[in-house]
């Protein structure tokens, strides 16, 4: 299940995953994207996973199609979990996904992976490229 938690920063959207993940627990967490990609162009997520459990057809389709239809949306990911095997597939992901830093914080560095993700996002150039970001003047 996917449930909402409070965000860090209005451009973070934070979740919990623990068990099963079904287009019910899915729906909430891709409304509440796009109303943070409403308001700010390029998002992050924060996502603390507590168990692994399966998900379904229906769900897993619906994930894949969002994410690649906003692949350049999404700034940063934060993963936290006790699972040291997510360590290696966060570093492997970074092939993958190059539009998005990807990184795993284990539960004991929760604040240093809430810190990183509330950073905020890069701006969008108008060809649709992320720019570094600017300090205020």
């Amino acid at each position: 299940m996917l449930t909402l938690l409070k965000s860090p920063a209005d451009h973070v959207v934070a979740l919990r995953l623990e068990g099963n993940i079904d287009q019910a627990s899915l729906t909430p967490v891709i409304k509440e994207c796009d109303e943070r990609l409403a308001r700010h162009g390029r998002i992050s997520l924060l996502v603390e996973i507590e168990r692994f459990g399966l998900i379904t057809p229906a769900a897993l389709l619906n994930d894949i199609g969002y994410a690649l239809r906003h692949l350049g949306d999404f700034e940063r990911e934060a993963i936290i979990s006790k699972a040291d095997w997510l360590r290696h597939v966060t570093e492997f992901s970074k092939h993958l996904v190059r539009s998005m830093e990807v990184k795993h914080f284990s539960p004991a560095e929760r604040e240093a992976a809430y810190a990183w993700v509330a950073e905020l996002p890069r701006k969008k150039t108008p060809s649709g490229k992320p720019a570094a970001a600017q300090a205020p003047h």
